[in-house]
């Protein structure tokens, strides 16, 4: 009972932030606006997770790749950069292997926010294919992939 009204208030709290962002200035009917279309997104999406018999999990190493990630942006930031001057190298393609428990969508997702990254391929749960402007691995890149050298 109690991971149902978290997962739901979760999601409510998402979308209404994303409500919020997209309209700007908020008055206070707006806002209840927006929480009360939230809170019915929020038992949607449980309801389609479930349908889906999708299982929440996969966040092993979150933590350390999101505290990483504001580096890994703007290093990415000036990889981009310089790789726009004539005479720099092309990207690499890499398969990077995935600890285990951390999931291919939200690794995925902090590896393609640097701008110097592009995530190409999710072909496993434990796989995701990049292709990079820098040859070797930033901090992300880092946070999630196995440590025991299977790439």
């Amino acid at each position: 009972m109690l991971t149902r009204l978290v997962e739901i208030v979760v999601w409510g709290a998402a979308l209404t932030g994303l409500t919020v962002v997209f309209i700007s200035s908020v008055s206070p009917v707006e806002l209840l606006v927006a929480v009360l279309a939230a809170s019915g997104g929020a038992v949607a999406a449980r309801r389609m997770r479930l349908a889906a018999h999708v299982r929440v999990g996969g966040g092993r190493g979150a933590v350390r790749a999101l505290l990483a990630l504001p580096g890994s942006v703007v290093r990415g930031l000036a990889v981009l950069t310089a790789a726009m001057a004539p005479g720099h190298g092309d990207g690499r393609v890499r398969r990077i292997r995935l600890r285990p428990g951390a999931g291919a969508g939200w690794a995925g997702t902090l590896l393609a926010a640097s701008p110097d990254t592009c995530v190409i391929d999710v072909p496993r749960d434990d796989e995701v294919v990049v292709h990079a402007l820098r040859p070797t691995p930033g901090p992300v890149e880092e946070a999630v992939a196995r440590t025991d050298g299977a790439r």
